[in-house]
Order: structure tokens, then sequence, then C-alpha cells
């Protein structure tokens, strides 16, 4: 949360310093990285953590870290060189916007040391590892800021945005390696080669899954680069920010309450209780209310608080801001039904449904884009939030439940008021 309000002041700074068009650059190539760069590692961890558990000694341990590390970083080069190849496609004149996914892309390679943070993570010694985040936040946002007092050129603020991956994967690689007593196993690519493969194979849900996530929060923005230009792009990516931000206090409720869901629904499977769905409705209600208090604070405050904060240059963001803002009760929704797919052994039914909604942005931006610009991405990304959050589980009669627990959720608050009232 403190990252989250530091790295939102220095947004709006660069934001401010770069105007609309170059800040819309750099936002169109962070987004065309995140969506090829940003699911290999992320969507393996929690199976290569799961495979720690069952390994026998600290060398096994090393062994599958070191074979893990070596697959991310091979899958994480060759899908740099596919984000570069379709930079050129979708932009063949601007070399600026190559070389800036270049840049980015390469410090997205180096995510693959992130392998190493789940041995702490695994052994609870997570301080090591937050110590480690902050610190190459802090460098690279004073980075920033000095670059914006020098009056820098835009190919620099991409070099500080991929520096921050690399400084923080090489911060792990190096926690990890000067360890007290570290044991590396020796051919460790041979030996842990099929077990490796067996992560990656098991993984493809969930990494198909976060890849469509991921084109839900930034296909958005390349699409608006590719068919309104740069400067509809920096509106955009600002407007988007001020909603999206907000997710990270939907994600620290969630992952609050989820060792409770757990042990409710372990509960539930031995004694026959109820306790996983009555958690689950008051955990959807807590989450819409806080969403839609917090969208109308947003959509009747928009306008000041784009003007306030980045001037009339970005003026235009204001209205995006004012649609964009109702797709935060879904954002926030979906942060429990991850968990609710989770926790019910339904991971394929969740991907279904991510990949119909990143596709229905998709062709719903086409739509629009060309047409209403920022605003028509605004509403595309509502309705496709819409799906992702709460529609969308009604296609499948085993996903139904989570819906029908949402609608529940939304009417609690009204039920105790009733009965207080009546009684």
């Amino acid at each position: 949360m403190i990252r989250m309000v530091l790295a939102f002041v220095v947004g709006i700074f660069v934001a401010r310093y770069l105007g609309p068009s170059l800040y819309g650059q750099l936002s169109y190539s962070v987004a065309l990285v995140m969506i090829f760069l940003g699911v290999a590692g992320p969507g393996m961890k929690d199976v290569i953590t799961q495979k720690l558990d069952e390994c026998k000694d600290e060398t096994d341990k090393a062994g599958l870290l070191y074979a893990s590390f070596r697959l991310m970083f091979i899958i994480n080069a060759a899908l740099l060189v596919a984000t570069v190849l379709v930079a050129i496609l979708l932009r063949p004149d601007d070399r600026l916007i190559w070389a800036l996914v270049a840049i980015i892309g390469l410090g997205n390679v180096f995510r693959a040391c992130e392998s190493f943070e789940l041995y702490f993570l695994y052994r609870l010694e997570m301080s090591r590892t937050v110590l480690i985040q902050a610190g190459s936040f802090l460098i690279t946002a004073i980075l920033k800021l000095i670059l914006i007092w020098l009056a820098a050129d835009l190919i620099w603020f991409g070099i500080a945005v991929g520096a921050e991956l690399l400084i923080t994967g090489a911060g792990f690689w190096l926690t990890y390696k000067t360890r007290k007593n570290q044991n590396k196993p020796i051919l460790v690519w041979s030996l842990y080669y099929r077990k490796v493969i067996h992560v990656l194979k098991i993984s493809v849900p969930a990494i198909g899954a976060l890849g469509f996530t991921l084109m839900l929060f930034k296909a958005d923005q390349v699409m608006l680069g590719w068919l309104a230009g740069d400067a509809a792009t920096g509106f955009y990516a600002i407007a988007a920010q001020f909603s999206e931000y907000w997710l990270y206090l939907a994600a620290a409720v969630v992952t609050s309450m989820y060792p409770n869901l757990l042990n409710a629904k372990n509960k539930d499977l031995s004694e026959g209780t109820s306790g996983f769905k009555k958690q689950f409705i008051t955990l959807c209600s807590l989450l819409i209310y806080s969403a839609i208090l917090l969208q109308l604070l947003v959509y009747f405050t928009g306008n000041h608080i784009i003007i306030f904060f980045l001037g009339d240059s970005f003026v235009n963001s204001a209205e995006i801001l004012r649609v964009h803002i109702w797709s935060l009760v879904f954002i926030f929704l979906l942060e429990a039904l991850k968990k609710w797919f989770v926790i019910e052994n339904l991971l394929s039914k969740y991907f279904t449904i991510m990949a119909i909604a990143a596709i229905s942005n998709i062709g719903i931006n086409l739509i629009l884009i060309p047409e209403f610009g920022g605003i028509g991405a605004a509403w595309a990304t509502v309705f496709a939030y819409g799906l992702a959050g709460f529609a969308g589980v009604f296609i499948f009669k085993s996903s139904r439940e989570a819906g029908y627990l949402i609608l529940k959720g939304a009417l609690h608050p009204w039920k105790k008021i009733s009965r207080t009232f009546y009684s």
C-alpha cells in the first residue's frame, strides 16, 4: 500500500513532465511488454512453491529453483523477441517505440530471478524480499525524479522502468546465493529438467488465465496507441491509473480473508457446515459497497481530481475516468472470484471466462475506439470487467453458485437493515 501511494505520486510527476503524447508512448510500451512478458514467471509461482514443499532437502530445493530460473529466463528471452517483432509490426515507422519495448522488456526478462524469491516466501522469510523490492523501487523512483530535474528524454524513463525489475531480480539472486548453508547441485538442468517441465505443464491454465487478465488491463492501451495515437493513450492511461490503483485495496482485503475462507471450506467438508458460503457472501458485500462508495466519490469529483493533480493538459482524461470508474465494482469482485475458483478447483472454468472477457474486450475496442477514442475504450473495459467479474460465472453450471453468492452479498446489508427495522 505504501508503494502504491509513492508510485502514484511519482507517476503524477512523470505524467506532468512528459505530457499526454510522450506519456502515451511510455504507457503503450509498458502495456505491450506486460501482455507478453508478464505471464510466465508469475503464472508458475504457485506451482513451484507447491513443489518446494515436496523436495527432500536443501539440495533438492536448490535444483528446482535453479532449473526453474533457467526455464523462465529462456521463455522470457523468447517472448522479448516476439514482443519487439509485434511492436515493429504495429508501429513500423516508430523506432523510439521499438527501443522502449526492447529496454523495458529486457528488464522483464530478469523476472526469472523471482524463482529465488520463492525460497524465502516458502520459509516465511518475506522481510528479505520486501526490502529488496522496496530498495529497487526507491532507487528507480528517485532516478525518475532526477530525470525530470535534468529534463531528460523519454528513452531514459524507459530505462528507469526496466531497471527496477533488473535490480529486483539481481537482489533476489544475490540474497539466495549468499544465504547460509547453501547447497547448489551439480548438473541442475539435466537432473531437474523433467520436474520443471512438469511444473510448466501444470501451470498452463494459471499462465493462460493471467495472460488474459493482463489483456483486460493493458490491451486497451495498446489498441489506443495503434488506432487513435499516443495522446489518446496518454489520456486513457492516466484515467485508468486513477481507477485501477484501488485494486491494491481489494487485493489486500481478499488476501487477508483468504486463510479464513480456506479454513471454512475445510471445516464444511469435514463437518457438513456452510461457513465458507457465509464468509464469501460477507467478503463480496464488503467489496461491492466499498467499490460503490469509491465509484460515486470519483465520479462526482473526477474532473477536479485530474485538473488538481495533472493540470489542464490532461483535462480530456476526466471524462474517461468518469466512465472507467464504473468497472471498479467488477475489478473488486474479480479478486474474490480468483480465490473462489482456486478453492473450488475450477481453474479451467476461470481460464475460459477470462479468455471470453479478454476477447470480448478486444472486439468491442475495435468497434468503439475508431469512433469514440478513449471513451469507447473505457466503455469496453466496463463491459469486459462486468463479464469477468460477475456475468461470466453464469456461463457454466459449476460456477453459477459464485454468481448467486455475489447477489446475496449485494443484498446482505439490506437484509440486516430490514431485520433491525422490523424487529
